[in-house]
């Protein structure tokens, strides 16, 4: 236990920094009337999901294309829960912890408090995002409890629209983001692994975010997103692969790197999610 919560401190510090380049992407004048607040919600939104999920407009015009190394199967139960925990990482860090998938907060033990208290704010009042966030599962690893996953992002194709302009996500910067998790199965009978969906998966022609209407997360507790294991950390090993999809990516991308009128290119979703929306 005392193992898992200096993992949980050193991760908290580690997103601190990603949290606080999304928190600043949307810079918004103190004089203005809205002042950036975050959306209100009501005892009718749709967020947080309990049972079934719905896209965030914020959220909407934006993919996820994901990839993985020779003889991991996307469509595995691993593969499954790796990809839905992936997106909602990605839609914490985007919009906040409200929006996440259905009982990712659950079973990844997240708590909303802002990045000086937690990795996720409740809403980060940022968005709309626009853009692909591409995902790629590098190693699934077997443990006795479950498995590891390395894994890698990349943002340099997700943009944020403030005041009409289209900027730089940050997310993570041209040399993606190095990702680690533990995946630990909990055995409890009121929940059930992630069902494998079948080996291919019609994907829509709307360029627009797609998303598993249910929980994938039953019979799962999640440990960890950053990779902080000194083995396999901090070896930029998601350099090449990042590269290889943005050759002309800066490896680090400032706030004001660019501002323009127009959206970046929309890729379509894979592999999606053949029972969701």
């Amino acid at each position: 236990m005392k193992q898992r919560n200096r993992r949980a401190s050193m991760t908290t510090a580690v997103l601190l920094t990603m949290l606080t380049a999304v928190a600043a992407c949307d810079s918004v004048d103190e004089d203005d009337d809205d002042g950036g607040a975050a959306p209100e919600t009501t005892s009718m939104s749709p967020w947080p999901a309990i049972d079934v999920y719905e896209v965030p407009d914020r959220v909407r015009d934006a993919t996820m294309v994901w990839s993985a190394e020779p003889g991991i199967d996307l469509f595995s139960a691993e593969g499954t829960v790796i990809r839905a925990a992936g997106e909602s990482l990605v839609i914490g860090l985007m919009v906040g912890l409200d929006y996440t998938y259905v009982g990712f907060a659950a079973s990844s033990n997240s708590e909303a408090g802002g990045p000086l208290y937690s990795l996720f704010q409740a809403d980060t009042g940022q968005g709309p995002f626009v853009g692909t966030v591409h995902g790629h599962i590098q190693q699934v690893i077997p443990t006795d409890a479950g498995f590891d996953v390395l894994s890698c992002l990349v943002a340099v194709g997700l943009d944020v629209n403030a005041d009409g302009e289209y900027s730089p996500s940050r997310l993570t910067n041209g040399d993606g983001q190095e990702l680690r998790s533990s995946f630990i199965r909990t055995g409890d009978p009121l929940t059930s692994p992630a069902v494998p969906q079948p080996s291919s998966s019609p994907v829509g022609d709307d360029l627009q975010w797609q998303a598993p209407a249910g929980n994938q997360f039953g019979g799962w507790e999640i440990d960890g997103f950053i990779d902080i294991d000194p083995v396999t950390s901090g070896k930029g090993r998601c350099a090449p692969w990042a590269q290889s999809l943005y050759p002309d990516a800066p490896r680090i991308i400032t706030r004001n790197a660019y501002a323009r009128g127009t959206p970046p290119p929309v890729q379509t979703a894979y592999p999606g999610w053949p029972d969701g929306h």
